[in-house]
């Protein structure tokens, strides 16, 4: 029989940590699920030391970029610090959540394994962990560096197993890809690796002082995971590289914890000795994490880089984007489809049209009318993912799409104001199109949730609704999505691991006879931080739909050109690329 006392969690304070690409960012909730205190370190500003452009270092190769991972150990410790300074308690927080990015990976030597496991409390974090403790900087590469290695891997695997196994196909986005890449390049520093983190691992390891395991959700994006059985997969360690599985530990779900907090954050931040660690995940699954009803939704993410993020009840099976294990939800999915050409493209035509003005853009867009009257523009800057496809291409109503002329479409739209709506209407019947290729299906309940750059515009909003038929929301808090879904998963942490693990009598009286309740039914009280800002405008869909199928066409002959393109270059015998 339990003796102790009906506990009070009511001065419990949970925290959410974000680390971006660019900055790092924290939040802690109190008991209520209100902010009461919040911190942002921003690289380039904060860390001048390090000398970053967007939180990077240009790389030695093109396309490679570089990260200091010392960098990111000083921004936890300021972040800290942060937040100490400005009154918050760090003492009354019962458990730490992280969302990070997912580009590139930490290459742990034996003596960084050994300082972690030893940090000493009158020292910072920096001091102790040094370039030494990496076998190399993390790097990553953009566009197509990785192309190599994703051919590689997927000819060992085969491109149709690889999908079943991991839920995507090898991808230079992917870990996997990257971990391949060190080795071939680098194979003295992989033999110096003890252990890989993602980012998310990293930071937790940080907060534990030991080396965290990856969860499923980021583990999902390595293009390593047996995502159905939730284990590394065997035919795709061995197709990335040597003894690889011993380097990366078991893999864990994301609901679960990582361990308490590492005496060295006690000692220094007066953190409390039992404070949990949840296994930290990567963004956009810590954004999903910030929303109570997690089915009937689609997440639009518009910033320099456009996404989506969905909801899948089963593993399906997609030719592009990626499948990954569902944070909250055990043994559910969810999808998320990147698209390379976002707010770069809009900024650029805004410039072209409207001088880089968008109060003038917006009147733009107000001026002409749903469907821009059949003029459709694709601008893909870049190699786009879904299709693989890169240029320009316009069209009119007086395009047949079967014609020669469709190969080439229009050189520019007879006014200024078409270009604007163009390229909005455009990327959206794009993206739209895509979700419904992957088997997004949209009911009178879907919630198009937009977060970053657009979602403060809101005549992009309403086109937004008008396209995808469906009602659009934002986020009401201003801070990151991620980092509130971070704080969300630490207070459902400790209610999952402390509130209902005592089973004795008087505190399963105290609890009442409900079983223990799942995240979605947790937070099904809490106030939800929508706000409704667009519906579609009624009969939007008779413009839009035969549209879509449309501007889905532009896309495959923009991908069949750069087809063309590829059967013009063939392999020298010295194996490098040149034109027939």
């Amino acid at each position: 029989m339990c003796h102790r006392p009906v506990h009070d969690y009511s001065g419990n304070t949970y925290l959410g940590i974000h680390m971006d690409r660019e900055k790092i960012e924290a939040l802690l909730l109190n008991a209520e699920l209100q902010i009461t205190y919040s911190a942002v370190v921003r690289y380039d500003v904060d860390l001048p030391e390090y000398k970053t452009i967007d939180g990077v270092n240009v790389g030695s190769e093109p396309n490679e970029y570089q990260i200091n991972p010392v960098m990111y150990i000083k921004a936890l410790d300021m972040l800290f610090n942060c937040l100490a300074t400005r009154g918050a308690d760090l003492h009354s927080v019962a458990a730490i959540s992280c969302g990070t990015h997912h580009h590139g990976a930490i290459y742990w030597s034996l003596a960084g394994f050994r300082a972690l496991c030893g940090l000493n409390p009158k020292m910072r974090l920096h001091e102790q962990l040094k370039e030494t403790a990496f076998a190399l900087p993390t790097l990553y590469w953009m566009n197509d560096s990785l192309e190599k290695q994703c051919i590689a891997m997927e000819d060992l695997v085969g491109s149709i197993e690889i999908q079943k196994i991991t839920g995507s196909r090898a991808s230079v986005r992917m870990t996997g890809p990257e971990i391949r890449k060190i080795y071939e390049d680098y194979p003295e520093k992989y033999e110096q690796t003890v252990r890989i983190s993602l980012m998310s691992s990293f930071l937790a390891s940080l907060l534990i002082g030991n080396i965290a395991s990856i969860d499923y959700t980021d583990g999902s994006k390595m293009c390593l995971l047996d995502i159905g059985n939730k284990v590394w997969s065997p035919e795709c360690l061995e197709a990335c590289a040597p003894n690889l599985e011993s380097r990366l530990m078991q893999p864990i779900a994301t609901n679960r914890l990582q361990g308490r907090i590492a005496n060295y954050h006690v000692n220094r931040w007066n953190f409390r000795p039992d404070c949990m660690i949840v296994a930290a995940t990567l963004i956009s699954a810590s954004m999903l994490s910030s929303l109570k009803d997690q089915r009937c939704f689609l997440i639009l993410s518009l910033s320099k880089s456009d996404r989506i993020i969905m909801h899948f009840k089963d593993q399906p099976l997609v030719h592009e984007g990626n499948v990954l294990c569902h944070p909250t939800m055990p043994d559910e999915y969810m999808g998320s489809f990147f698209f390379r050409n976002g707010s770069a493209v809009r900024e650029r035509i805004c410039q072209e049209v409207a001088q880089g003005k968008w109060s003038v853009f917006n009147e733009m867009l107000a001026a002409t009318p749903k469907g821009n009257a059949g003029h459709i523009a694709i601008h893909f800057d870049e190699m786009e993912y879904i299709p693989e496809a890169c240029g320009s291409l316009r069209w009119d109503n007086n395009i047949n799409e079967l014609s020669e002329e469709a190969l080439h479409g229009r050189e520019r739209f007879p006014e200024p104001r078409f270009e604007a709506r163009a390229v909005i209407e455009g990327q959206l019947l794009h993206h739209r199109g895509v979700a419904a290729s992957m088997g997004v299906s949209f009911c009178p309940e879907t919630k198009i949730i937009v977060t970053n750059d657009c979602s403060r515009n809101d005549s992009i909003l309403q086109i937004v609704a008008d396209i995808f038929n469906a009602s659009v929301y934002r986020l009401e808090e201003t801070s990151e999505a991620s980092v509130l879904g971070a704080a969300y998963r630490a207070r459902y942490a400790f209610y999952q691991y402390r509130e209902v693990n005592c089973n004795c009598r008087r505190c399963k009286i105290r609890r009442g006879r409900q079983p223990q309740l799942s995240y979605a039914e947790f937070f099904q009280r809490t106030p939800d931080n929508l706000k409704l800002v667009a519906e579609p405008t009624p009969g939007c869909n008779a413009i839009y739909d035969p549209m879509i199928q449309r501007c889905m066409r532009m896309c495959q002959l923009l991908a069949a050109s750069k087809s063309i393109d590829e059967s013009r270059i063939k392999y020298s015998d010295d194996n490098s690329l040149r034109p027939l």
